[in-house]
């Protein structure tokens, strides 16, 4: 009878825990430069946003990059309970996580998780990519973006300084191993994949330019000067193995030595940055259970977690339910689960409403390009379905410029159809929006390759191989970049071969 009773007590506390956790409220915080979205405290919160925009400033002071606002803001989702960012997430063990989406960057982290690699390690390594594309007039090589990024990532922040240099602590076992071969670092095998490789990868990366940057060697040598020279040539194409050795006039195997022995010394500088006091204001609101449920939804979409999502959804009230935006991404989310008829349902409450804001409209239109990729699966065309696709694609656009998504989802009609022209223009045209984005970048480098366009093709793909961080996606950069290179050097813009 006892173990009975504890069990049902055991049950009862943990649905309340699982309703507490959800039910914890949501809030909004904007500044100058970031959005964060949580449901810990606001006095941490604040906190968090407070060191982000500190980082930024020590950011733009050590790079000496213009302080100017960001084409798109850096959006953070912070958890406060380990078990709804797993339920979110699918991620266990991890206080947080970077993806790209087309319409910009997101991270995600948890609360007080223990780890090595923090939560706020992921938002100051991605934040340092996300400075250095949105400044992006140059094309980095990969060592140097990730060593970069390790660097910044890894700094200490004081109340009015910053201390950039320290040893990352998530690196620590694969800096043990020691660093990679210096041809290794400088020429990366971009098809080579899992975490292991890359953690030694960021950890080698990160040692070779803190040796560039504060070893004595650098201070003898000009290193710093050398660098400068070094990113010229390598923005202007040249191969980042051969420039080095040129430039630093050192050898492949002597800087083989020098990163084995400079791992060993036992006191390694940094670099101290004195911060002025930035005053900035915090906008905040509370998000209504509706506007909560809302916004998990769609970025548990982003993840590709859409079954997550369809709960969240469910959570939204009766008053609301009815909402186009609701009931357009529901209606999706019931297609991708193969629901059609109930996703047709709701799909027809939608067309009956006149008043559609753009979100509702962008799912109108990936609803149709859905239908559209079902026909032609048996190898129909379904011209309907296409021409909605595109219509709603305009709507959303119409009503929210800034929507990229619409652009993509027209572009894909566009290039089912064979619209090469067509499609192109969209892509360009979700180009000038933002010139930063990835996956703009990639689609439009993928397009032309496959239009036979490498000298067009090739500044897309060297920003998707430099940026992107997807193994299959910078491996498919990197063959049709290999690609470009044999064609531009027999002056041809066709080719016999194929690009894909």
């Amino acid at each position: 009878m006892k173990s009975r009773v504890y069990c049902l007590i055991s049950f009862l506390l943990l649905s309340v825990l699982t309703v507490s956790a959800y039910a914890r409220d949501w809030r909004e915080y904007k500044s100058t430069n970031f959005t964060v979205y949580s449901d810990v405290s606001p006095k941490k919160a604040e906190a968090l946003l407070r060191e982000l925009e500190k980082f930024r400033r020590a950011s733009l002071m050590v790079t000496g990059m213009e302080d100017r606002p960001e084409n798109s803001r850096l959006r953070v989702y912070h958890f406060n309970s380990s078990k709804e960012f797993e339920k979110f997430s699918g991620k266990r063990s991890i206080g947080g996580f970077y993806t790209n989406t087309i319409n910009g960057p997101l991270i995600f982290s948890q609360e007080n998780k223990r780890g090595i690699f923090s939560g706020q390690a992921i938002m100051f390594h991605e934040y340092v990519h996300h400075l250095m594309r949105e400044r992006g007039s140059m094309r980095y090589p990969r060592w140097y973006s990730e060593g970069f990024a390790e660097l910044l990532a890894s700094a200490t922040i004081d109340k009015d300084s910053i201390t950039i240099g320290n040893v990352p602590e998530w690196r620590a076992y694969s800096l043990e191993e020691g660093p990679l071969k210096a041809r290794e670092i400088l020429q990366p095998d971009y098809s080579r994949k899992g975490w292991k490789h890359a953690n030694q990868y960021y950890a080698s990366a990160w040692l070779l330019l803190h040796y560039l940057f504060f070893s004595e060697d650098a201070r003898e040598n000009s290193y710093h000067e050398k660098t400068k020279n070094y990113l010229m040539d390598i923005n202007n194409g040249g191969d980042p193995l051969d420039l080095f050795t040129q430039h630093y006039d050192i050898r492949e195997e002597d800087l083989d030595i020098a990163l084995t022995l400079y791992l060993k010394e036992r006191r390694r500088s940094g670099y101290k940055v004195n911060l002025t006091q930035n005053a900035f204001k915090i906008e905040k609101r509370k998000l209504n259970h509706n506007e909560k449920s809302l916004l998990l939804a769609e970025r548990a979409v982003d993840l590709e977690r859409y079954d997550q999502a369809l709960r969240y959804l469910n959570k939204v009230k009766k008053d609301a339910a009815k909402l186009p935006g609701v009931i357009a991404l529901k209606a999706n989310l019931l297609m991708h689960n193969q629901q059609e008829a109930a996703a047709q349902t709701l799909f027809q409450e939608l067309s009956e409403i006149s008043d559609l804001n753009h979100t509702a409209a962008t799912n109108l239109s990936v609803y149709h390009l859905y239908s559209l990729q079902n026909t032609l699966e048996s190898r129909q065309w379904d011209e309907g379905n296409y021409t909605k696709t595109v219509h709603y694609a305009d709507m959303a656009i119409a009503l929210n410029p800034a929507s990229l998504s619409a652009y993509q989802y027209k572009w894909m009609a566009q290039q089912y159809k064979g619209e090469s022209v067509a499609a192109l223009k969209t892509m360009m045209a979700a180009y000038q929006k933002n010139p930063n984005s990835i996956e703009i970048n990639s689609a439009i480098g993928f397009h032309l390759a496959k239009l036979k366009k490498p000298k067009l093709a090739k500044p897309f793909l060297e920003r998707t191989l430099a940026w992107s961080h997807n193994h299959k996606v910078r491996s498919r950069a990197k063959k049709l970049l290999d690609w470009v290179a044999k064609e531009t050097s027999t002056g041809s813009e066709t080719s016999s071969g194929q690009a894909s």
